[in-house]
């Protein structure tokens, strides 16, 4: 392809513009990291078809993600733009709390570049490309998914206090990254932590957490760990749900401050 720049690799040191995003270097995808985008898309897909979400798997398709090669960012955000507003923008690795859910208020998804080594395939602690594009972005392509993400980004830039920040990224955590939905009379995935992961997934749909009914005041005040496998998820009924959660969050907090 033409457009190297969105496949950009090498990125330490680059300028940050003002939102936190930053210039593409220009670089294709070595071989060696497209067969490690192949080797995890791969091994992911051959358990998703059937224990993914149908908003998951439908992502997949609409936006045609390759599962051969890293996705360039100009390809995706051609297809996930016209869907639903949503694009993604790189930056280089962590970016502060407060820049990220800003960034989420204006539609816009911040994702890494790098992917992860070979040596590294079963987990990474640091975001890297798989993680952000194809455990995340599938999902920016459901329209109430996506609405939920913006109003949570707008929640966060707007009214949250230096206190709201534990509940705003139990919500979060419970959901975004770790989120369960009951589907078909099944418990399915969406959550972008258990569509990258291997064995956290298979943990979370095999007897391994306890699954509880999504309860906004149980989820904000249940702190989590990133270093081990979760003890407790939450399944919703629908997405339609988590718009609500946004709101009663929000009406929460001016109670609070009432």
């Amino acid at each position: 392809m033409d457009n190297a720049a969105d496949a950009a690799v090498g990125i330490e040191g680059l300028k940050m513009d003002g939102a936190g995003f930053i210039p593409h270097a220009g670089r294709r995808y070595t071989d060696e990291e497209n067969r490690v985008w192949a080797t995890l898309a791969e091994r992911r897909m051959q358990v998703l078809e059937d224990t993914a979400s149908s908003a998951f798997l439908d992502g997949l398709e609409h936006l045609q993600l390759p599962m051969d090669r890293v996705p360039l960012f100009d390809d995706v955000n051609a297809r996930l733009a016209p869907m639903t507003g949503w694009t993604v923008r790189a930056v280089n690795g962590f970016i502060p709390a407060r820049m990220f859910m800003a960034s989420l208020a204006e539609r816009r998804f911040p994702s890494t570049l790098e992917i992860r080594p070979a040596s590294q395939l079963e987990y990474l602690q640091e975001p890297d490309i798989f993680h952000d594009m194809f455990g995340h972005v599938p999902m920016h392509t459901h329209t109430a998914f996506a609405d939920f993400l913006q109003a949570y980004g707008r929640l966060a830039d707007s009214h949250a206090r230096d206190g709201h920040f534990d509940e705003l990224a139990r919500l979060f955590w419970y959901t975004v990254e770790f989120g369960l939905i009951s589907e078909g009379g099944r418990t399915k995935l969406y959550g972008s932590g258990l569509m990258s992961s291997f064995g956290e997934a298979d943990y979370a749909l095999d007897n391994g957490p306890e699954l509880r009914p999504f309860n906004l005041e149980e989820v904000i005040t249940t702190p989590f760990r990133i270093d081990v496998y979760q003890p407790l998820l939450f399944v919703i009924d629908g997405f339609d749900q988590l718009i609500e959660a946004v709101d009663a969050l929000r009406q929460r907090w001016v109670r609070a401050a009432a």
